[in-house]
């Protein structure tokens, strides 16, 4: 090769100058390219600072390529609201007896205080009253006959007035504006995934925000497929604060509506992301939940974040998501392959689509 001006000694330089740029990174990768086609072009004798230059304005002045854009991850705003194939049903443990008899007995004092059948609330209360509600009220009160006949009668009572089965769509839809409680999925056992997150609360009418979960366990109850009697939760407390927190008296009548009218409705709940004010409420109404019911109660692991628990804050079970959720069925946001995004028009549609439009009646 003949290098400019004829000069050997220069051009060894050149070389050497070439063979520095060319070891160092990227950006000066390109420069000595450029440095080459320099040597190449030009003739005489120069110094290597001239040379250096060239190169440097011409990477200068060369069109700079356009921003690498990141690439976007696909979302759905489609929830999850049909079962997997392969899902395992919890077993319940057989029937004695003894306890067969006890629902005989139970099941002919409820048909005595039955409504009317010319009633227009008979259709919706004989269809609660299954084989499968007198075995939730017995089971929740540990086969205590008496126990069981209070607590369902009462129900049965409260239904009656409340009708929780046929509460308004449109006058629960505003509590739905930001998502705070959706269903999305199905765990391994089959049972609906009711997610929560806090920090989404949106409103202060405290009526209407416990009719908002009397209207959202009802409709899980029709999204729960063949064999299955309860439903998971998922609390998010991602970004909260002490001031998302609904009222202790809301919580305090959420859970008496759950343990009192849906008993044997909670599978499992699971509280992400936990923060110290929640072992502080948690502490608060745990006097008033049943030691079964606060059993179901897990905690997660926060693996993503690599943060050390304090599993010390609790005596309550840490467990992580994927072991009770399949990743198909769990959202990317909790670990999961499911893109979901939330939003209002086409969960609304899809939820009334499953679960009746406004309501529909069911077998219990």
């Amino acid at each position: 090769m003949a290098w400019p001006g004829g000069n050997p000694f220069v051009g060894n330089l050149y070389e050497k100058e070439f063979a520095t740029l060319s070891k160092q990174g990227d950006g000066l990768n390109e420069k000595g390219r450029l440095l080459a086609n320099a040597l190449l072009s030009e003739t005489g004798y120069f110094t290597l600072e001239r040379i250096r230059n060239n190169a440097n304005a011409a990477a200068d002045n060369k069109p700079s390529s356009p921003p690498m854009l990141e690439k976007e991850e696909p979302i759905t705003h489609d929830p999850i609201m049909a079962p997997p194939k392969d899902y395992q049903p919890a077993s319940a443990a057989p029937i004695t007896d003894d306890q067969q008899q006890k629902l005989d007995q139970l099941r002919t004092y409820m048909g005595s205080i039955l409504l009317p059948s010319t009633h227009e609330y008979y259709e919706s209360e004989k269809r609660f009253l299954t084989e499968g509600t007198l075995k939730r009220y017995m089971r929740a009160r540990k086969w205590d006959y008496e126990a069981a006949k209070t607590m369902l009668e009462n129900t049965v009572k409260w239904r009656r007035d409340y009708r929780p089965d046929e509460l308004d769509p449109d006058y629960i839809k505003p509590e739905a504006e930001t998502g705070k409680m959706y269903f999305n999925g199905f765990d391994k056992c089959g049972r609906p995934v009711w997610i929560m997150r806090p920090r989404l609360q949106n409103s202060k009418d405290a009526e209407r925000q416990i009719k908002n979960i009397v209207f959202s366990l009802e409709r899980g109850i029709r999204l729960m497929p063949d064999k299955v009697e309860n439903i998971a939760i998922i609390v998010d407390f991602k970004d909260s604060s002490a001031s998302h927190n609904p009222s202790l008296n809301t919580c305090k009548k959420f859970l008496d509506i759950l343990g009192n009218h849906y008993p044997e409705r909670l599978g499992i709940a699971f509280v992400v992301k936990s923060p110290w004010f929640f072992f502080v409420t948690f502490k608060m109404i745990a006097p008033f939940m049943d030691p079964i019911t606060r059993a179901k109660i897990k905690f997660v692991y926060d693996t993503a974040d690599g943060k050390q628990e304090n599993t010390k804050a609790t005596t309550n079970e840490w467990v992580h998501l994927h072991d009770f959720i399949s990743s198909d069925q769990l959202e990317t946001d909790f670990g999961g392959n499911y893109p979901y995004k939330y939003d209002l028009e086409t969960y609304w549609k899809q939820l009334l689509d499953y679960t009746g439009n406004p309501y529909k009646v069911i077998d219990y």
